[in-house]
């Protein structure tokens, strides 16, 4: 397994790491390390990309456009 050194990180982004380790259970290395995997890893990207694109890999979707209902007027008397 190869190291990498990262060289001039603020505090403020070691803080966050050392906070986000912490919350995950691991050390901050292991935290980096998971997070520069995930971030790599093509099925990483968002719900929506993935989403997109299963649709696509079948041809893609089709959606009826859903009626719009206008916007309900709302009663503030009393509101402070």
């Amino acid at each position: 397994m190869a190291d990498l050194l990262i060289r001039d990180l603020d505090e403020g982004t070691k803080q966050l790491l050392r906070e986000r380790a912490v919350r995950h259970g691991r050390t901050q290395q292991g935290e980096a390390k998971a997070i520069l995997e995930s971030s790599l890893r093509p099925e990483s990207s968002s719900w929506v990309t993935r989403l997109r694109n299963a649709a696509q890999a079948v041809g893609g979707i089709d959606l009826e456009d859903l009626p719009r209902h206008p916007a309900r007027e709302i009663d503030t008397r009393g509101w402070a």
